[in-house]
């Protein structure tokens, strides 16, 4: 059924639908023939529309398909790009979760650059694999593992956006690290001439890492905020013990206050000390501090290499030596768990006193 009429000088063409209602819609235009010409374009339409429905309500399973024309391929519909997660997204989506660090930060833009990808869901395991074994193939594996988990900690903090249902970095296994290497302890003479030496941010981590007695990574999170020079102490959550929120607390020796007092006025407030100088990733310290200690003569011996790792054990003997033991020890070295209000109820006097002691004997 189609019929026209005409409601203010415009003609209108009333029909009935597949469902059987009564429907109008305007034609746009003033005059008759016009509008009978419309008319019937539209029946043609109409009655083509009717055909297929019924077509479809008989087969709904069977495509419609026109004599002489190919069945259309089948394939699945592909996901609107404009939902998938860009691997350049996913940094700031897993800050909105967890506090990461800098050295996170490094290894993810590596990662998203140079991947290939550009869709967390286009990551395979395999593709992870390779890459990890592409950069960080060599070596005794600390690094792939290093490496693999700071990625598959960012993977995991964006999952539900980025429509997967585990990392791509999660079946893959840690290496199995073998060749466990021994760091000899530098003499006196050996560590001043690698501080007269050194370029300005390895200075900087050296005389944190013989002081505080801490490890490479720790010393490169030390913020001017975390020294508190009317106590005399210093406390910080080492990364390694982090997760089990492990603090250590450190007497500022004379010899650390008098190196930092004269820099800390222009270190900007928040970031980590040696990044005053210009940025070196952690790994370029420790490269840099061997090749000073070849370049100086300062070598391995049986008892292990001469590394920056080296200054962590000269400090802790250091401490040894001066009479520091039991649970003073292990709150400066963070050896044995403990949380930091423990720390402050317990050490901070005592730490207070052999920071105070040092200051007697070396004024």
């Amino acid at each position: 059924m189609c019929a026209l009429r005409k409601l203010k000088n415009t003609w209108y063409v009333y029909f009935r639908d597949m469902t059987g209602r009564l429907r109008t819609r305007s034609l746009k235009v003033h005059t008759r023939t016009e509008a009978e010409r419309l008319h019937d374009l539209f029946m043609e339409g109409l009655r083509a529309s009717k055909a297929e429905t019924a077509i479809r309500r008989a087969f709904p399973c069977a495509p419609l398909v026109v004599p002489g024309e190919a069945l259309p391929p089948v394939s699945a519909p592909a996901a609107p790009q404009s939902r998938r997660l860009r691997l350049s997204d996913m940094w700031d989506l897993a800050l909105t979760r967890r506090k990461l660090s800098y050295t996170h930060l490094i290894r993810w833009r590596a990662f998203a650059a140079e991947i290939g990808e550009r869709y967390a869901d286009a990551v395979t395991p395999e593709k992870a694999l390779r890459y990890l074994e592409t950069h960080y193939g060599t070596g005794n594996g600390k690094s792939f593992n290093n490496v693999k988990s700071a990625l598959n900690t960012v993977f995991r903090l964006c999952l539900v956006e980025a429509g997967l249902s585990a990392s791509p970095f999660a079946p893959i296994p840690n290496r199995v690290v073998q060749v466990v290497e021994k760091h000899r302890n530098l003499t006196l003479a050996e560590f001043s001439r690698l501080v007269d030496a050194a370029p300005p941010q390895l200075r900087m981590m050296l005389m944190l890492s013989r002081w505080t007695a801490q490890r490479l990574e720790t010393c490169a999170r030390m913020t001017p905020e975390q020294f508190d020079f009317s106590r005399l102490v210093f406390t910080i959550e080492p990364g390694k013990t982090a997760r089990y929120s492990t603090w250590v607390c450190v007497p500022i020796m004379p010899e650390l206050e008098a190196y930092l007092r004269p820099l800390l006025p222009s270190c900007r407030p928040g970031l980590p000390l040696h990044r005053n100088f210009g940025y070196w990733p952690n790994r370029k310290i420790s490269e840099e501090c061997r090749k000073l200690c070849k370049s100086l003569g300062i070598l391995d011996t049986p008892a292990g290499k001469a590394s920056f790792h080296s200054v962590r054990g000269t400090a802790i003997t250091w401490y040894k030596e001066h009479g520091i033991k039991g649970d003073d020890l292990r709150s400066i070295t963070g050896h044995k768990s403990d949380d930091v209000e423990a720390i402050y109820a317990r050490d901070i006097a005592s730490l207070e006193r052999i920071a105070r002691a040092a200051r007697e004997v070396h004024p």
